[in-house]
């Protein structure tokens, strides 16, 4: 990773308490709440994040150093952890209904979950701007309550897959579409506005299309903020580019994949954040004009997967915070499905991951610097 930026350490023991806030505590958000207490109790190790554990397994000097060996991330347990929730409601109950972690570790960390009481975050109010005005309040009640020097909303609810017909392309209209209580408004929208007007970076962790409109980034950038999204990259997707990556070596191409959910498919339902199976089936082209099918299957907790990649955004959008960076994150595209989009020109996202993930990891140093001298 490099030799580390001179003031590193100060950096680190500068970054003073982070409200870590997740809104909406289904298998994404309790799983992110419970692992952050868990890895710092040391009774798990953070294995499937990027920052805490590098991806790597269990043999040493396998896989890439985590983020943390690169960049002054804030420590787990500088993190104060709060929720949102329609209802009154806790992150060990959540944990228990969701069933992705088991319930021994679920039990032993009851005490530590059980003070995390949620947000109410499903209220009345007269229009979008007045709930968005509500919930920011709540957000600043935390961050003084636990004396926080900065804050990061994570939003785990998905929204509208496909791209709204209408958009804001400024934060003004953000603020107008609020008030008007307009039609492309989502949950995700309204949580991004509280968050930029209680002073948060805001991380698009679910599914939504209607946050990745340009006046979203704007809104933040107008704040100084950060924002990063939208939509956490499962591992369906990361299995689709395998195959691409895979076929490409041997001269071929993938012309055409599709995803199976089994649990989507029992309940009839597209489900974000908790199928049991994912099947990437690839048709791959051959010589002559022949074809052969290539698949993959990832059985498991598709959950814990995005809670770990919804705590690298956190860590790393907190990190851009501090480093006095606002506006749509676009260095971190590859943790997400969709790119932020931006009301002034921006470069044509990398295809790879792989490229993307290098765009990243370049970023950091600079990152470092910069934390490092707002720091001093």
């Amino acid at each position: 990773m490099g030799a580390r930026p001179p003031g590193w350490e100060a950096t680190v023991e500068g970054t003073g308490t982070v409200g870590l806030v997740v809104v909406g505590l289904g298998g994404v958000g309790s799983s992110l709440l419970t692992g952050v207490l868990a890895a710092r109790a040391h009774l798990v190790h953070p294995f499937g994040s990027l920052a805490e554990g590098g991806g790597s397994g269990r043999a040493p000097g396998f896989g890439p150093s985590p983020l943390r060996a690169a960049a002054p991330l804030a420590e787990l347990g500088d993190l104060a952890l709060g929720a949102f929730e329609v209802r009154e409601d806790d992150p060990y109950r959540a944990a228990l209904r969701a069933g992705l972690i088991s319930r021994s570790l679920v039990d032993e960390l009851r005490p530590e979950l059980r003070k995390i009481h949620a947000m109410i975050g499903g209220r009345q109010a007269p229009t979008r701007r007045h709930l968005a005005d509500a919930l920011a309040e709540d957000l600043r009640g935390f961050l003084a309550h636990h004396r926080c020097a900065r804050g990061v909303v994570v939003c785990t609810i998905p929204g509208v897959r496909a791209a709204p017909a209408k958009q804001a392309f400024s934060a003004s209209e953000v603020r107008e579409a609020l008030e008007q209580n307009a039609d492309w408004i989502t949950p995700g929208v309204v949580y991004a506005a509280a968050a930029a007007e209680a002073g948060c970076a805001f991380v698009a962790a679910g599914p939504d299309r209607a946050l990745c409109a340009p006046g979203i980034s704007a809104l933040f950038a107008e704040k100084s903020l950060p924002v990063a999204g939208a939509g956490l990259l499962g591992p369906d997707a990361l299995l689709r580019e395998t195959l691409a990556q895979i076929l490409a070596m041997e001269g071929m191409q993938l012309a055409g994949a599709a995803s199976l959910s089994t649990r989507a498919e029992e309940r009839g339902a597209s489900l974000w954040g908790g199928p049991d199976r994912t099947s990437e089936m690839g048709l791959g082209t051959a010589w002559a004009g022949g074809a052969f099918e290539l698949s993959l299957e990832l059985r498991g907790p598709v959950g814990l997967h995005l809670a770990a990649r919804a705590l690298d955004a956190a860590l790393l959008v907190e990190l851009a915070a501090r480093a006095q960076r606002s506006g749509a994150q676009e260095w971190m595209d590859a943790l997400f499905l969709s790119p932020l989009g931006s009301a002034s020109p921006r470069e044509a996202r990398t295809v790879s991951l792989a490229g993307r993930r290098a765009r990243l990891l370049a970023e950091l140093p600079a990152l470092a610097r910069s934390a490092g001298r707002e720091a001093a």
